[in-house]
């Protein structure tokens, strides 16, 4: 009996996500940022941290030039061009005897505070320190490919992208040359050709020439070589022939679309659901729960059913601003890497979130929500919590996929049960983005603070629903929190009620 309960609770853990979740003790967690907000606020307070220095630095440059400047206009050799220039000033012994004076008293004297930087030493130190702590490689990668998601998945415009225009959102900010030829490279290696040269048409357009040449050596390649990049990527899917027409298109309005010289994508079900493009979620019914468990009859909660076939209900006002407080106050460290496992993309890796999970019976709060659960859902849910606490990312994303496993392609399941249900606590507003999609019943639920989702993966005969599959849409605005928490189905076998 020992045995079979710690199983399931191996079992609980496991299948909190189809994720993996791993680190190594003997390897260092590898630092993304680009994963989640929560990082990403990290990656910004370290960017603080090096201006300060810098501005401290420029500052000790700045005292230093204004010094020499000042030693410069003290020597007046404006007029000493020529040899007999220089033989009449030094024939006025006043002026011999401060070139002498200055050449063995104040030269030694000014280089030694040019090469003196000890009182920048600190300055310079830390900036080395930071730096260390900037993003990897792959980091950028995941910036980029989240940039990709928004633009692909909701169909939207670059030319609106660069002005900060997105999904009708206008925002604050723009995109800069560099942004934008970066996002042309990464089109470009993952052979979209179109979409990489209307990006680099687009960083000729905001393209500015900097005003010195130390500045030039950040903004390179020159606008030629924007040019060229434009013209190769044209002509990877079009011909020499109409070379012509490619540098028309060069010249006009970048927010002009390129015409396809392939044939252009059918749009999924997902980019459907993600673009709002599914039909209105069904005005179904909206009540109080008042019957799940004793204690519903006297706090009963706002149910909202969604649909009936999947079933899936949304609860209002679950979870409390001080408990959300609490569940989110964390740091990337305290998190791990959140990615896709074989069985939920076979041919791919995916880096998905920071998550922190909850091992065994976890803390109060933990305890609280899980017994929340069992008064929305009538359902046993153990002693056991094994929540996960989720935070996505730039274009954070969760392709489609299932909940459940299927017992009869996972035989080691037969013990235990498949997974039975699913909840999702939703901890913030997400504004833009990021809704929860379930492709084949054409449901789409935008995350509200403060909200559950909560729904059965299988038929009452234990048949796994693939109308359950599901997926998250890329995030475009907003700060994506949620907790995730699944049970097993024989564990309920005396609790379940058999819905219609």
């Amino acid at each position: 009996m020992l045995l079979r309960r710690l199983g399931s609770i191996l079992l609980s853990f496991v299948f909190i996500f189809p994720l993996t979740f791993c680190e190594t003790q003997d390897k260092p967690k590898e630092v993304m940022y680009t994963i989640s907000i929560r990082a990403l606020s990290e990656l910004l307070e370290i960017e603080n941290s090096y201006m300060e220095h810098l501005k401290n630095y420029v500052s000790f440059l700045n005292q230093k030039v204004e010094s020499l400047r000042m030693f410069i206009n003290s020597v007046k050799h404006e007029n000493l061009l020529s040899k007999a220039d220089r033989l009449q000033y030094v024939s006025n012994p006043l002026n011999s005897l401060g070139l002498v004076r200055r050449a063995h008293e104040d030269w030694p004297k000014l280089m030694a505070y040019i090469r003196d930087s000890d009182t920048a030493k600190v300055d310079v130190e830390e900036m080395h320190t930071l730096v260390n702590r900037t993003p990897i490689a792959e980091d950028m990668q995941e910036a980029l490919l989240g940039m990709d998601r928004i633009e692909h998945f909701y169909g939207l415009k670059s030319s609106d992208m660069v002005k900060g225009l997105l999904a009708g959102h206008q925002l604050q900010t723009r995109m800069s040359a560099p942004d934008c030829l970066a996002l042309g490279d990464y089109m470009y290696n993952r052979s979209e050709f179109r979409r990489s040269a209307q990006w680099y048409r687009l960083a000729l357009s905001v393209f500015k020439e900097p005003q010195n040449s130390i500045a030039r050596q950040f903004y390179l390649p020159k606008q030629e070589e924007l040019r060229r990049k434009f013209v190769i990527s044209r002509l990877q899917e079009g011909s020499v022939d109409s070379l012509s027409q490619y540098l028309k298109e060069l010249s006009e309005d970048p927010g002009t679309p390129l015409a396809y010289l392939k044939p252009k994508e059918a749009i999924t079900a997902i980019e459907r659901g993600c673009r709002g493009k599914f039909p209105p979620n069904p005005q179904l019914v909206c009540r109080y729960n008042r019957t799940t468990t004793p204690f519903m009859r006297i706090a009963p909660l706002k149910e909202e059913e969604i649909s009936r076939n999947p079933l899936i209900w949304l609860y209002h006002d679950v979870i409390y601003d001080s408990e959300i407080a609490q569940l989110t106050n964390l740091t990337r460290d305290e998190m791990i890497q959140g990615t896709t496992d074989n069985y939920t993309t076979p041919d791919q890796l995916i880096r998905l979130f920071h998550v922190k999970i909850t091992e065994d019976d976890g803390g109060k709060l933990d305890k609280t929500l899980v017994n929340r659960m069992a008064d929305i859902s009538g359902l046993d849910v153990g002693n056991t919590t094994s929540l996960a606490r989720i935070n996505y990312g730039l274009g954070g994303y969760f392709p489609e996929h299932s909940d459940y496993k299927d017992i009869r392609l996972y035989p080691e399941l037969n013990e235990e049960g498949d997974r039975l249900m699913t909840f999702l606590f939703y901890m913030t507003d997400v504004p833009v983005g990021g809704a929860t999609i379930f492709p084949s019943a054409q449901l789409s639920i935008q995350p509200r603070k403060g909200s559950a989702l909560f729904w059965y993966n299988l038929h009452n005969n234990g048949e796994p629903n693939s109308l359950t599959r599901h997926a998250v849409c890329p995030m475009i605005l907003g700060n994506r929190w949620v907790s995730v928490k699944s049970m097993l189905n024989y564990e309920q076998m005396f609790r379940k009620p058999c819905y219609r």
